[in-house]
C-alpha cells in the first residue's frame, strides 16, 4: 500500500504539534505523562522564584511551578501556581515556603507538612512563607556592625579633631621641651644610680658591719625578751600606780601652796609684817646694826675688864670697898 505524501505530511505535522505541546508543558513544569494536583500560594514577593522550579517535600522533588500571576493594584501580591504528584496528599496546615535550593541561589518551594489527617483538594490555596535570604541574613547581621563602625569612625574623627586642636605648634614645642627635660632627668637619674652603686660597692664592708650590728641587736632583744617584758610590766605597774594615786589633788595642793608663797612674798615686798619691815625698813636695819656693834664692843670690854662687871667675894666685901674708896679719896 502506497502512502500518499499528503498523509505523511499530516502525520509529521501532528507529531510535531504533539512534541511541541509536550515540550511546552515540560518547560512549564507540567508532566504530561503523569497525573498531578494543582495548588496555589500567595506571596508578597517571590525572591527569584521562576517557572519550572521544583516543589520539594523534605528534599524530594514532587512537582514544579507552573505559573506566576501578579495581582492587580499596588498592594497586590503574586499568585504562584504549582503542581504536585497526586500520590502526595497535602494535609491541612501545610506551609509552602520559598527556599534556596543550592548555593547559586536557585529557588524552590519546600512544603512543610502538618500532622493533620484532613487534606487539601486539587485547586486549594496553601499558606505561604519566605525563607530569609542569605543576603538579608548577612545584612541583618552586619547592620549592627555597620552602625558601630560608623559610630567608631565618627568618634575617631572627633578625637582626631580634638588632637589637631590640642597639638598645635605651641603644644608640640612644649612636648618636645618636656621630652628633652625628661631625657635630661633620666640621665641625671642614671648618673645618680651609678654613684649610688659605686657608693654601695665602696661601703659594702661597712654596710655588712651595720647589718651585723642590727642582727646582733635583734638577737639581743630576742634573748632579753623576758627582761624587756618584765621592764614593760614594771612600767605598766608604775603607770597604773600613778594613775591610781591622787596626782591631780597633789598638783592642786602644790599650786595652792605656790599661790600662798606668792602672796607672802608680795606682802614682804610691800613691807607688811615683821619680816617685811625687817627687809624694807632701812632705819630699823641701821638700829639693829648699831645695836649689834655696841653689843660687840661690850663683849670685848667684858673680856678685857671682867672685874668691872663681875664682883664675887665671900668675906670682907664691904671693907674692901671702903678701903678702896678711902685710898681713892687720899689720892
Amino acid at each position: 500500500m502506497k502512502i500518499s505524501n499528503e498523509l505523511k505530511i499530516g502525520v509529521l505535522t501532528a507529531v510535531a504539534i504533539l512534541l511541541f505541546i509536550i515540550g511546552y508543558n515540560f518547560l512549564k513544569g507540567t508532566d504530561v505523562f503523569s497525573s498531578t494536583d494543582t495548588y496555589y500560594a500567595r506571596y508578597d514577593e517571590v525572591d527569584g522564584l521562576g517557572l519550572s522550579n521544583f516543589i520539594k517535600i523534605k528534599g524530594l522533588n514532587v512537582g514544579r511551578v507552573t505559573n506566576l500571576v501578579l495581582e492587580k493594584g499596588k498592594q497586590g501580591g503574586i499568585i504562584v501556581e504549582f503542581t504536585v504528584d497526586e500520590d502526595f496528599k497535602l494535609p491541612k496546615g501545610t506551609v509552602a515556603r520559598i527556599v534556596s535550593s543550592d548555593l547559586l541561589g536557585t529557588k524552590a518551594i519546600n512544603l512543610e507538612l502538618s500532622d493533620t489527617t484532613i487534606f487539601y483538594q486539587n485547586g486549594d490555596t496553601l499558606a505561604s512563607a519566605m525563607q530569609e535570604s542569605l543576603t538579608k541574613s548577612v545584612t541583618a547581621e552586619l547592620l549592627p556592625v555597620k552602625q558601630k563602625a560608623e559610630n567608631l569612625l565618627s568618634s575617631i574623627d572627633s578625637v582626631l579633631t580634638i588632637i589637631r586642636t590640642i597639638f598645635n605648634e605651641q603644644t608640640t614645642n612644649d612636648i618636645k621641651k618636656s621630652v628633652t627635660s625628661i631625657t635630661s632627668t633620666l640621665n641625671h637619674i642614671n648618673k645618680s644610680a651609678a654613684n649610688v652603686e659605686d657608693l654601695l660597692v665602696q661601703n659594702t664592708s661597712r654596710i655588712d658591719r651595720i647589718f651585723g650590728n642590727i642582727e646582733s641587736i635583734t638577737l639581743m632583744l630576742k634573748n632579753n625578751e623576758n627582761n624587756i617584758s618584765a621592764v614593760l610590766s614594771n612600767l605598766n605597774n608604775i603607770t597604773d600606780t600613778l594613775a591610781k594615786s591622787n596626782l591631780k589633788q597633789v598638783i592642786s595642793n602644790a599650786q595652792l601652796a605656790l599661790e600662798n608663797v606668792a602672796v607672802i612674798l608680795e606682802k614682804i615686798n610691800k613691807g607688811e609684817g615683821s619680816l617685811g619691815l625687817l627687809i624694807n625698813d632701812e632705819k630699823l636695819y641701821m638700829n639693829l646694826e648699831k645695836t649689834s656693834l655696841d653689843l660687840d664692843l661690850l663683849m670685848k670690854d667684858m673680856k678685857l675688864n671682867p672685874d668691872n662687871y663681875v664682883h664675887f667675894s665671900i668675906f670682907g666685901r664691904h671693907n674692901k670697898n671702903r678701903e678702896s674708896d678711902s685710898t681713892a679719896s687720899k689720892k
